[in-house]
């Protein structure tokens, strides 16, 4: 039997080999002979100690600005304060380092494709040669990329929705829009489909728009009526289309808004030749086998297939215009015997009768031809209204029109700006006509919401009342050498963009900002 000494060793030695195998778990050695803590925790210690003295003494030998850094072709960003700073030429060659005010104005005072070097703030402050602060106020900051300012599938749009009252102005707000703005712009649900159509009404203090339009689906405003027709009729016309009870509620809309549409012909009520306002005038087609059907004026269907009767010729008429002339108030008398105007069925055997004598009514090419809803959409809640921009076909502008419920994409209330679509852009040229080869003036619009005019002649400013700085490009160009047919564009990155065609109608819709040039950006900023 082991005594308590034996089992006071046999412990003693066991949990020295616990502790050893936590410490230590490699193989060899005395189990009696377990290792000190500071086996372990040491090497760790050593290394820590060098990665640190490693990093410390990097931070001694690291340069604080790259080589080059003021060589001139450089946009120099402040590593703390990351104000930006370009090198120009001073006086007797010296190189003077000058704040700038933003991005834009640095790229347009140094050459083409510069690039952004991070310099410490202290290396900066401690420069020989500081000059004044130059640049364009109010120029953006950032810039699209040139592959995005390129783009020529972003949709324009021009939106109103109605004021807060019922006489309030409308509000309108602008959209630059691509990917998922521009895929709502898109959506079949909400443009217009076939027989659909706005109600909308010019502002109240419009000069020479005070009348109420049709919209329809191709983006051209029709006039309810036309110069002559009196208020009952536009009201008849307007309650043909959009029920009795909607013919006096048309939408406001802004003149820009409407402007921004294709003007097509007046909508009117049309009756065959030969028909007389205040008499009945029998026809000669003895085709149709009811007497009371042979009066001239009186509406006819066959399948999907409309007519009026003339005095020897079956006239035929798009669906649009049958339904029109039912709320012709001049048929009932003349064509119906005083009744209400109706459809009257033909037979196969009277169609196939009277297929020799068949002719088109006159109309319009751009009155739509098919059966009106009988509402308007803007009557059933989708009562932000868009006019877009879908690009060019040729000289001819590609239009569509969209209704929803709320805007495309959000805006703020009372914003000034258009809406650019996040990390979007355009450059883009505003005709001056419909041909994209006709004259105009080339623009860049930022995420800012703004259009700033980017100059093809390489100016563009006017001088302030100090000198302005030289700029490095100028000196280095070879004698001779012409300059790019548009540098500033060139500088701004965009030298490979082809600026995208857009109608002035468009382009007036987005503000203004200031204009985009090597002088206007190489111009003092005094206090």
């Amino acid at each position: 039997m082991a005594s308590r000494r034996d089992e006071l060793n046999a412990y003693t030695a066991a949990r020295k080999r616990t502790v050893g195998a936590f410490l230590l778990p490699s193989g060899g050695g005395n189990d009696e002979d377990a290792p000190r803590p500071v086996k372990a925790v040491l090497p760790s210690v050593v290394i820590g100690v060098v990665i640190v003295a490693g990093f410390a003494m990097w931070g001694v030998i690291k340069p604080a600005a790259p080589k080059g850094w003021d060589g001139g072709g450089n946009i120099i960003q402040g590593k703390q304060s990351t104000t930006r700073y370009v090198i120009l030429p001073g006086d007797k060659g010296a190189k003077v380092l000058h704040q700038v005010l933003n991005m834009s104005s640095a790229r347009l005072v140094l050459p083409a494709n510069a690039k952004v070097v991070i310099v410490e703030d202290k290396v900066l402050d401690a420069y020989p040669n500081h000059g004044a602060t130059i640049g364009i106020p109010y120029a953006p900051d950032k810039l699209p990329k040139a592959e995005v300012a390129g783009q020529t599938d972003k949709k324009w749009s021009v939106c109103n929705s109605p004021g807060a009252e019922e006489k309030a102005p409308p509000n309108q707000a602008v959209f630059v829009a691509a990917g998922k703005d521009a895929t709502r712009l898109a959506d079949p649900k909400l443009m217009l489909g076939a027989g659909e159509s706005m109600f909308v009404q010019a502002p109240l203090d419009t000069a020479g728009l005070q009348s109420t339009f049709m919209v329809d689906r191709t983006g051209t405003r029709h006039l309810i009526g036309n110069a002559t027709s009196q208020p009952n009729e536009k009201a008849l016309i307007a309650g043909s289309l959009y029920g009795s009870d909607m013919a006096n509620k048309p939408q406001r809309v802004t003149e820009d808004w409407l402007q921004t549409l294709a003007t097509g012909e007046p909508i009117g009520f049309q009756t065959p030749p030969g028909f007389v306002k205040d008499k009945a005038v029998s026809s000669k087609l003895d085709q149709l086998a009811k007497p009371e059907e042979r009066k001239v004026g009186r509406l006819l269907n066959y399948d999907k297939s409309y007519f009026m009767v003339g005095v020897d010729k079956l006239y035929s008429v798009s669906p649009f215009q049958a339904k029109l002339a039912l709320s012709n108030p001049d048929l009932p008398k003349a064509a119906y015997g005083g009744a209400p105007a109706k459809l009257y069925q033909l037979s196969a055997g009277e169609y196939a009768a009277l297929s020799s004598v068949v002719e088109p009514l006159n109309d319009a090419a751009d009155i739509p031809d098919e059966m009106p809803t009988g509402k308007a959409v803007n009557h059933e809640g989708r009562n932000r209204l868009c006019s877009t921009f879908e690009g060019m076909d040729g000289t001819k502008i590609k239009r569509s029109v969209w209704a929803g419920a709320e805007y495309p994409a959000p805006v703020d209330a009372g914003a000034s700006s258009a809406r650019v679509s996040p990390g979007h852009g355009l450059l883009f040229r505003a005709m001056d006509s419909n041909d994209p080869a006709s004259s105009g003036r080339n623009y860049l619009i930022t995420e800012t919401g703004l259009r700033y005019p980017v100059p093809t002649n390489n100016d563009g400013g006017k001088a302030g009342a100090s000198a302005a700085p030289k700029e490095p490009a100028a000196e280095q160009q070879p004698a001779g050498q012409e300059q790019q047919a548009n540098e500033n564009q060139a500088r701004l990155g965009f030298d490979k963009v082809t600026p995208v065609p857009v109608p002035l109608l468009w382009a007036k819709l987005v503000p203004a900002g200031p204009v985009l040039s090597k002088n206007d950006a190489l111009q003092p900023q005094l206090a």
